[in-house]
């Protein structure tokens, strides 16, 4: 059974509240966090932090990644530009569940205007704990032909 043990973190502005609780609980479980988040008071741009994060995943660098900005929205579509990945903005617990499990997400994505703290945690947890199933791997390799095409 693989493991996952390093991720890679990344914040915008809206996430600076709970950067470091976030932080804080992932390792209190056990995991590496290299962190490409934003530490500041000002105002900054998401797509910065989702392509290091994104490129942290393709080097191998970290196993799983995580990206929070207002609605994970930005973020999920910022990261799913890059070749290669897979991010997925979860809503609940079944959508974390689901986006490892069925469609092979490599990010997960979060908002920390549209959810708890305790919400995020366990969203994050619950992604990072399921395996993608290999039943759904014919569905991953369209995906990647679509990105080689298109």
């Amino acid at each position: 059974m693989y493991k996952i043990k390093k991720l890679a973190f990344g914040t915008d502005h809206s996430a600076t509240e709970i950067r470091d609780k976030v932080k804080n609980y992932l390792q209190s479980i056990g995991y590496e966090i290299e962190d490409f988040g934003f530490n500041g008071n000002t105002s900054c741009d998401y797509p910065d932090f989702a392509l290091k994060v994104a490129k942290a995943i393709l080097s191998k660098r970290a196993d799983k990644g995580i990206l929070i900005c207002g609605t994970g929205i930005g973020m999920s579509i910022a990261a799913n530009k890059i070749k290669g990945v897979i991010a997925a903005t979860c809503w609940d617990k079944n959508t974390a569940k689901l986006a490892a499990q069925h469609n092979g997400a490599s990010i997960i994505c979060l908002g920390s205007r549209t959810a708890t703290l305790d919400d995020i945690c366990y969203r994050i947890k619950i992604f990072l704990e399921t395996q993608f199933e290999e039943r759904h791997s014919k569905r991953i390799k369209k995906i990647k032909e679509i990105e080689k095409k298109y």
